[in-house]
């Protein structure tokens, strides 16, 4: 926290009047009732915006007007926190009102405004410079009304003007009314994008200024829902830019990432030396991409322009850190030395496809990558990630579904498929003991590949192979109670395959739990695989898509040494549903041993809102089968045979020897 006049923030922070063309008239709510109508304690009659291009500099005039309907409301209302970036925008207070009982009360001074460098991605190491001016509102009560409007003034340079506004017209909240209107000269030719239920603008002509206005009264409350993917927007919205094409946006761009003109010595070396090392353009790009990411530590330092523009590769390579703007650029640059042909390329981690259907703006990015041609395949690297394992083939390349070149004439690519590959393949091993109170021995061998080899490998490089091996036994005792470890955890890595093994071998203390009767004992298995991917949890009214991540498969197989004669009939059961396929098996090899099988594949990253009760009861068949719960008859401390008679998952009977049936399991972290 800082005063106000720390930072030049006295320059920065002022009080004044609302520009003539955003007036703060008196809002009537009618005959509403308001309080009635609040949601946590809060009923917004009004939320104002409008941008303004028309003048020396841009502003955006915001007002919001609120009342307290509840105690919960009395602390959101009582704040006013107005983030600005002070490196290129000002902002001027116009109002802070508080309404009671028809009197108006304006509390609004510079001494009551604080200064606050809050960094909200600090823990992420990025740096944007921007500050928050706050303001807690003196003696708010229930039923005030509470009247705030501020303009901010300018905007950062790189950009060059261009105009790319996103308005919500439909809030979480209940909102009386939402206006938002654009000012720009006649002749700027603009692409306006809407979204869901968004009215039709009008339009006004005067003195060669163009006005856009949306005006929307009393809309219904618009909630997310969970595990709905960020591109989707089901509420009223609407966006302006310019009119331009994506070769506008990637010039924009393109001068600051041109290749230097010399790198430094140091530098020029240790990529000669790879250069020596590895003489194909496949092996040349895998490991260019593995020095970078071992060479620089992620630390963005987004302040003015540096938010989207890289620092010279003297700098980055002197600090050895950078975030990805500079990674890019030094990849480019060691690509380019090395003989492989490369350029930054321009992507959006939180919105993926929905570039696709979004008007060329240059705030459409957030994150930058390159781009590589090797043997006329394109490859999309990622320098920021954690250091990768894998040749060309096998090293898992970024994907955020389209992406656009730094180059000239460059247009927005797909960045293609991803396959479903295998990513995690287990194999459990229980061997029982007659007498329940004697362990169980269990053997797990499991097989990541792709990125869940790489996260593993990420896992032990900041935590140590002891820590792994700890955490995962503690997984399982979340299920199976005490574990001894009967051997050392085995790492067998294939980094050129980007495969990892891990082999865990434990004395299970109490496999079996009591139940009710002292004349049977219960054993539960462990859920893997489906509760743990297919997280989203069942709704009646699903509105929006469901987003299941990225494509994969998953498969574990149980195997179960039994020492008597246990009864399970066995099955074998497909299911299948919008995006994903599951299957169930049980077999018996052997007379007392059993394979319990489940395998479960993602083959699209997204269920669409039409398709999302077939998808829920997908899960539903799927959780039916996801394991074992087995009640066992025990006769003098030790499990007893059953001699004819199977029952399968199907029938949910009860023997009075043996139950089998298929249970949703726990949800365990590892």
């Amino acid at each position: 926290m800082m005063a106000l006049d720390q930072l030049g923030a006295e320059r920065r922070l002022s009080f004044g009047p609302a520009p003539a063309t955003f007036p703060l008239t008196a809002f009537d709510p009618g005959d509403r009732d308001t309080r009635a109508m609040g949601d946590r304690g809060v009923c917004f009659w009004l939320s104002d915006s409008l941008v303004d291009t028309t003048g020396p500099e841009r502003v955006h005039s915001s007002r919001l007007i609120q009342q307290v309907t509840g105690s919960e409301g009395l602390q959101r209302a009582a704040s006013v926190e107005i983030l600005f970036n002070p490196h290129h925008e000002r902002v001027v207070v116009h109002r802070v009102r508080v309404m009671r009982d028809g009197t108006a009360r304006d509390v609004a001074t510079p001494e009551a405004f604080e200064m606050f460098r809050r960094e909200l991605n600090l823990e992420r190491a990025i740096y944007d410079g921007r500050v928050t001016a706050h303001m807690l509102i003196p003696d708010v009560r229930i039923g005030d009304v509470i009247d705030v409007s501020y303009s901010v003034h300018g905007a950062n340079p790189v950009l060059r003007d261009a105009l790319s506004p996103f308005f919500s017209l439909q809030w979480a909240s209940p909102t009386l009314e939402t206006r938002c209107r654009v000012r720009t000269p006649r002749d700027r030719k603009l692409t306006i994008t809407s979204y869901a239920a968004c009215p039709t603008p009008t339009e006004d002509i005067v003195g060669g200024v163009r006005e856009l206005a949306w005006r929307v009264v009393d809309a219904e409350t618009y909630r997310h829902e969970a595990d709905a993917p960020a591109s989707h927007i089901g509420y009223a919205a609407v966006r302006v830019t310019d009119e331009m094409d994506w070769a506008d946006v990637s010039d924009l761009f393109r001068p600051s990432y041109a290749p230097p003109a010399r790198l430094p010595e140091d530098l020029a070396a240790e990529i000669d030396a790879l250069g020596q090392t590895w003489t194909t353009p496949a092996e040349r790009t895998a490991e260019g991409l593995r020095f970078v990411q071992r060479s620089l530590r992620y630390h963005s330092i987004s302040v003015g322009e540096g938010g989207y523009r890289p620092r010279d590769i003297e700098a980055i390579w002197a600090t050895r850190y950078g975030d990805c703007k500079d990674a890019s650029r030094l990849l480019t640059a060691v690509l380019d030395r090395l003989g492989v042909s490369a350029c930054p390329a321009l992507v959006n981690t939180w919105i993926g496809d929905g570039l696709g259907v979004m008007p060329p703006n240059p705030t459409a990015f957030d994150h930058c990558i390159v781009r590589a041609v090797v043997d006329g395949q394109v490859w999309w690297l990622d320098p920021t990630c954690s250091v990768q394992s894998g040749d060309l083939e096998h090293l898992v390349p970024s994907h955020h579904h389209r992406a656009l070149p730094l180059t000239a004439d460059a247009t927005l690519e797909t960045m293609g498929n991803r396959p479903v590959v295998l990513l995690l393949d287990a194999q459990e091993e229980w061997t029982f003991a007659r007498a329940i109170g004697e362990p169980a021995q269990l053997a797990i061998i499991t097989d990541y590949r792709g990125w869940r080899a790489d996260d593993m490998r990420r896992w032990r490089d900041n935590g140590g192979l002891s820590q792994v091996a700890r955490q995962m036994r503690e997984s399982l005792e979340n299920q199976y109670g005490a574990l001894v470890e009967t051997r050392p955890l085995e790492w067998i890595d294939d980094p050129r395959e980007n495969r990892l093994q891990l082999v865990e071998t434990y004395s299970v203390e109490r496999p079996f739990n009591s139940t009710d009767s002292a004349e049977f004992v219960r054993f539960d298995s462990r859920d893997d695989i489906i509760l743990p991917t297919l997280r989203t949890a069942e709704s009646p009214r699903r509105t929006e898509p469901i987003g299941l991540g990225g494509p994969g498969r998953w498969r574990v197989r149980s195997t179960y040494h039994f020492p008597v004669t246990v009864q399970i009939a066995p099955w074998s059961e497909v299911a299948t549903g919008p995006g994903v396929w599951g299957k169930s098996a049980f077999s018996w090899p052997e007379n007392r041993t059993g394979h319990l099988d489940i395998e479960l594949e993602i083959r699209a990253p997204v269920v669409a809102a039409s398709d999302a009760q077939s998808y829920f009861a997908f899960k539903r068949r799927m959780v039916s089968m996801n394991g074992l719960s087995l009640i066992l008859p025990v006769e003098n401390g030790r499990l007893k045979p059953q001699a004819t008679g199977r029952v399968g998952w199907r029938s949910w009977a009860v023997t009075g020897v043996l139950i089998v049936l298929f249970v949703a399991a726990r949800l365990v972290a590892g």
